[in-house]
């Protein structure tokens, strides 16, 4: 299951994120991404845990930390094509699709 991990402070390097994952089991690869923003980078982690159900523990415990001052941002990655959004003049691009927001039913 691939997971995305969003935004990440400039600290941060793959090791480091794949050791915060191995916390909670195997961790196949881990990956930080760069997008350029109005002149400035932003970080964002990919990382790969084959066991689903080890990728949820950690997505449910890891989501909304602190990490080096900035409150992390943990959920499946979706990956595809399908809504990927390429940034203005800086040509930075998003290499995953962030979930769509659930209304919720009452």
């Amino acid at each position: 299951m691939k997971i995305y991990v969003g935004v990440l402070s400039s600290d941060m390097t793959e090791n480091k994120l794949k050791s915060l994952f191995q916390t909670y089991g195997h961790v196949t690869s881990a990956y930080i991404l760069k997008e350029s923003q109005n002149g400035q980078y932003l970080l964002y982690g990919l990382v790969e845990m084959p066991v689903k159900k080890q990728a949820l523990s950690a997505i449910k415990s890891l989501e909304g930390i602190k990490l080096d001052g900035i409150t992390l941002s943990i959920h499946p990655a979706r990956m595809g094509s399908r809504n990927r959004r390429r940034s203005g003049r800086s040509g930075g691009r998003r290499t995953y699709d962030p979930p769509e927001e659930k209304k919720s039913k009452k």
